[in-house]
């Protein structure tokens, strides 16, 4: 069977560079980690989807666990042919990608990308198949034929690896969404439960295990689960390192500070040398609490337990969390000094972008463009130097402190050293400095929103309603500016984007040119939850309902709150997606400015 399954994806690999060799190459054909895979295109075929004077095409990654490279590669034109190379690091397994050349594309198939699977020996490495079946829904969309092809591909990844977990829960998963019958389901979902239990008590006490056991039961459906098994863990195996750190999460929880203590300072009686690493959440509670407590001997010995010898790209951040604890509770400022100055010198150790961590392969840095990366640094180093300011003010050092935040306010500043430099000039009773940070603070927003201008026809405004069942006309919104939220009745986030949403709204309620659409939009959503939601009694801004399920796709948007701008001649110009705090009224604010001053 495994020869067979070698075979079937060797004939996938030919019949994929089968239409390579007319425009599209991937070689080698069993790439091997540490290998350099090139993709060469050549665009003078007919029918390839790309016109032969392109100007620039680019790789554009449809799924991939090849995290340290960017997820669009621009190609290099070579003669009449584009090409590109990447190494394979040590710990890639598949990933899908297409070609794109402004509105171009190039696939090899409506319902198919083309991909590179690793190899070891001509024989696929271990969930390759599980990985290619992720990918279907990226590539086949919401095909009705999905579901049954990463069935199959599961199934596969079975056949070669019979004991992959993962696989194993995949496939019992599709199985149970499959069954015909409630019998059918609860047999299946017996069968993964098993599963689950078996992986849980082959290692219990280990972290990594345990990440995968909640995994599990996330894939079958279960979220409610993963309370009880880490009651589990807490209950049964205290002295492990997850029910140790489960213990000290649910023990700091409590109100009763003095009891939390006692309860961790008789813990660390337990600490050795091969478990310290388990005791470093017990070891940051106490460092706080003896912080709040102004304790300044026993704040700065458990902070020396904060971080570790070994490789962590985590470190300079608690070194600067350190140091702005202390200063926040004006406490030791030569220590927290030496703690935010000693990030300041590793500024460049800053993290970027998302680090992953798996228990196989250690941390994953992902790929980040230099730009992006000394952007990075440049806004840690201006932080740094604003917490410096504010602690060279308590150690009474105002040459230093002004040095510092001099330094601190500028053109890529974030939001928390400009609070920070806010702080040190009310301290400093410098109005005038404050006031240049208030209109600081609008330049910067201001050029971040132009930033992020788009200019893309916006779909058909067809699929809402009011709260009363009737259409909305697209000729109420002709030559409108249209301010588009939508949300959900059951979505935290957008609840707590309502209150910013209706002090806008207030700003522009009676400008004929705007018009504001608070659409509901969940997919879990009825008319009839949309008009019984609370709010209403709460805002007063128009409400609507979404009747179109494919509005999200349209939209592009599979996050909410999304809201969008859309301008008079009906062009979405500015997106916003996600909950962003208090700075989205500012950030809305300004973008409805500029399309107000627009004729």
């Amino acid at each position: 069977m495994k020869k067979l399954i070698v075979l079937l994806l060797v004939m996938t690999a030919v019949i994929t560079n089968s239409f390579g060799q007319q425009s599209v190459t991937i070689s080698p054909i069993h790439p091997e980690r540490g290998q350099r895979v090139t993709v060469t295109f050549d665009p003078t075929v007919a029918g390839n989807g790309i016109p032969a004077d392109a100007k620039a095409v680019t790789l554009v990654f449809s799924y991939s666990n090849f995290y340290n490279l960017p997820w669009r590669i621009k190609m290099e034109k070579a003669g009449s042919k584009w090409t590109t190379s990447f190494v394979l690091a040590d710990y890639t397994v598949f990933a899908t990608f297409y070609l794109e050349s402004g509105e171009q594309v190039n696939k090899p198939a409506k319902d198919q990308h083309y991909e590179v699977a690793v190899y070891k020996n001509k024989v696929p490495v271990e969930d390759v198949f599980l990985y290619k079946g992720y990918s279907m829904s990226a590539q086949m969309g919401k095909s009705p034929l999905l579901a049954g092809r990463q069935h199959d591909l599961y199934q596969q990844e079975l056949a070669m690896y019979p004991n992959n977990y993962e696989a194993k829960l995949r496939l019992l998963a599709s199985e149970i969404d499959a069954a015909a019958t409630p019998q059918q389901k609860a047999a299946l979902r017996a069968k993964a439960q098993q599963v689950i239990a078996d992986r849980f008590n082959s290692d219990p006490g280990n972290s990594g295990n345990l990440n995968k056991v909640t995994m599990g039961y996330l894939i079958i459906g279960e979220k409610s689960r993963l309370d009880s098994i880490r009651k589990v863990v807490m209950e049964r195996y205290p002295e492990s390192a997850p029910g140790r750190d489960l213990n000290t999460a649910a023990v700091a929880r409590g109100k009763d500070t003095t009891a939390q203590i006692a309860y961790f300072e008789k813990e660390l009686g337990k600490e050795t040398a091969e478990n310290k690493g388990s005791f470093t959440e017990m070891h940051d509670q106490l460092f706080r609490y003896y912080a709040a407590r102004k304790n300044a001997p026993k704040a700065l010995y458990h902070a020396r337990f904060l971080t570790s010898e070994k490789e962590n790209p985590y470190t300079v951040t608690v070194w600067e969390e350190i140091g702005r604890t202390l200063q926040q509770q004006q406490l030791a400022p030569d220590t927290a000094n030496y703690y935010v100055q000693r990030a300041l010198d590793s500024v460049h150790r800053y993290p970027v972008g998302v680090i992953r961590y798996f228990p196989e392969t250690g941390y994953i840095y992902p790929y980040v463009d230099d730009s992006t990366r000394q952007s990075a640094y440049d806004k840690a180093a201006c932080r740094l130097h604003a917490l410096l300011g504010l602690i060279a003010l308590q150690q009474h050092q105002p040459d230093a402190a002004e040095k510092h935040m001099a330094l601190a306010v500028q053109e890529i500043a974030d939001k928390e050293t400009l609070d920070d430099a806010a702080v040190y000039y009310q301290q400093t009773g410098n109005k005038a400095r404050l006031a240049m940070l208030d209109q600081f603070r609008k330049k910067i927003l201001l050029e971040k929103i132009l930033k992020q201008q788009v200019s893309k026809p916006a779909p058909a405004l067809t699929s809402f309603v009011d709260m009363q069942g009737r259409a909305v006309s697209p000729d109420a919104l002709k030559g409108k500016i249209i301010v588009i939220d939508f949300w959900a009745t059951w979505c935290i986030p957008c609840m707590q984007e309502m209150p910013y949403l209706q002090q806008l709204y207030d700003q522009h309620k009676n400008n004929k040119d705007v018009v504001f659409m608070i659409t509901n939009s969940g997919a879990k959503n009825t008319l009839a939850d949309a008009q019984g939601w609370s709010g209403h009694k709460k805002y007063s801004f128009p409400v609507f309902y979404n009747t179109d399920p494919e509005i999200g796709d349209k939209f592009k948007f599979n996050i909410i709150p999304a809201s969008y701008l859309i301008d008079k001649k009906g062009n979405i110009r500015f997106v916003n997606i996600g909950f962003e705090g208090p700075e989205v009224l500012a950030k809305l604010q300004g973008q409805l400015d500029i399309l107000l001053q627009e004729k």
